[in-house]
């Protein structure tokens, strides 16, 4: 079993898309922007890995829930790259990112932590 899909609220859906897309390279799985339906499959090509539903918040349990857990800097996402410290370097040279953990060297091995722009922190790891 695994999973093929998961769900990622956001603060606004069509802004997610740019970044998921443009920033992070995430291809188009199924795309309906008037129904703010975005799935997004990996740039590597969706049947590579699991795809990203970007949600838009519902209701304001959810909006508390997604603003507590960016105020407690808890990751909603954690995402796997071949080289955590090229991926660092190349979006620290984009510049307009907040970086919430440099490029770090521990236990979990090497990862940093960036804010998606649209209410939600992402770690980025070496996988």
């Amino acid at each position: 079993m695994r999973v093929i899909v998961t769900g990622l609220h956001v603060t606004d859906t069509h802004r997610a898309y740019d970044f998921y897309t443009e920033v992070l390279g995430f291809r188009d799985v199924l795309v309906v922007p008037d129904k703010e339906l975005y799935i997004l499959g990996p740039s590597t090509g969706w049947e590579q890995g699991c795809q990203i539903n970007l949600e838009p918040i519902p209701d304001e349990l959810t909006r508390r829930y997604c603003e507590h857990q960016l105020r407690e800097g808890l990751t909603a996402l954690m995402l796997g790259v071949p080289d955590a410290e090229t991926e660092y370097r190349r979006l620290k040279e984009l510049g307009g990112l907040v970086f919430r953990e440099e490029l770090t060297k521990d236990a979990i091995g090497l990862h940093f932590q960036i804010e998606d722009t649209v209410g939600n922190i992402l770690s980025i790891h070496t996988a």
